[in-house]
């Protein structure tokens, strides 16, 4: 028999948009009242990084080079692609406010979020292609975040680099390094072993990050929306995109249908929460808004682009 906390943690994933959407409305809803919690948010995302990671070993990320198309589409050619749309639709539409088009080309730049990985199992694609994705994705992040932004958005604000990669390395680098050598000094028994205690931890933690960042982010939000209508059509537009890539990218190299779906999951599902405590300790509040956004549309996307794929694999 499963352990309790094993069950509770694999019902709270399949529950994921739910939570996910009520932490962001209690965000809202609560606004500055959360600002003294915002010191939690970095440890809390560190202990998030680190329970991922302990499901993968150094050897599976190894493994995965020895085919690395797959991941060169995933985390090379999206980290090009996606920035530069978001940065060519934002200029066009967004004249005058470099702020929030440094946060499209962020949102963009962010690395694969871990969420793919269950919808890639949910989607019947190569679970094992995500999980080191991901994980490959987010160690890298310090570099391609900051290459991505030096690119497309250096020269539109002022961007504490710096910071920005010390942010990067503690929040998710070393608690990655952490969790990948875990696994491999327990032989993946510490996973095995408690799971069912920190995985429900873990998924709290991420619901605690969602609605503080989101609480934080929401006076200028409100303003800025009022504004400019235009950005929930502009990051609806932008999350369906990297679904739509991902996909295309896969058929034009010809993958198999598994790998393409975890090419679908994988360009379409960015580690958003990341991306606002990155966007609220780095940049102008503003840079934020574009990833809160996102966030709303990413999950209930995903489904539809689950629920579309297994339409399509039951016609053929």
């Amino acid at each position: 028999m499963r352990p309790r906390g094993e069950i509770l943690y694999d019902y709270l994933n399949s529950r994921m948009i739910f939570f996910m959407l009520a932490a962001m409305a209690i965000g809202w809803l609560a606004g500055s009242a959360l600002d003294p919690l915002r010191v939690l948010v970095a440890p809390m995302f560190g202990f998030m990084t680190f329970v991922t990671a302990l499901k993968t070993s150094w050897s599976d990320l190894g493994q995965i080079f020895r085919k690395p198309m797959a991941l060169i589409v995933i985390v090379i050619l999206q980290h090009l692609l996606t920035p530069f749309t978001a940065n060519l639709l934002a200029e066009f539409t967004l004249a005058g406010h470099p702020e929030l088009i440094a946060g499209f080309v962020l949102a963009a730049a962010l690395p694969v979020g871990i969420t793919a990985v269950i919808w890639t199992g949910l989607g019947k694609g190569d679970v094992a292609l995500s999980l080191t994705s991901a994980t490959i994705d987010t160690l890298l992040s310090p570099l391609v975040v900051t290459v991505v932004m030096m690119l497309f958005a250096g020269r539109k604000i002022e961007i504490a680099y710096t910071a920005m990669i010390a942010s990067l390395f503690k929040m998710i680098v070393i608690p990655s390094v952490l969790g990948l050598t875990t696994h491999d000094i327990s032989k993946g028994s510490f996973h095995k072993k408690y799971i069912g205690l920190l995985g429900p931890v873990s998924f709290f933690c991420m619901c605690a990050v969602i609605m503080i960042n989101t609480a934080a982010a929401q006076s200028a939000a409100t303003e800025m929306i009022k504004k400019i209508p235009i950005l929930f059509p502009l990051s609806l537009g932008m999350v369906i995109f990297g679904f739509i890539s991902g996909q295309a990218l896969a058929r034009l190299f010809s993958f198999k249908d598994s790998v393409m779906r975890s090419c679908v999951f994988c360009a379409g599902i960015r580690n958003t929460s990341a991306g606002l405590v990155i966007a609220l300790g780095h940049f102008p509040v503003e840079a934020s808004i574009p990833i809160l956004i996102a966030m709303i549309f990413q999950q209930p996307a995903a489904a539809m682009a689950q629920r579309l794929l297994t339409r399509a694999s039951s016609r053929d």
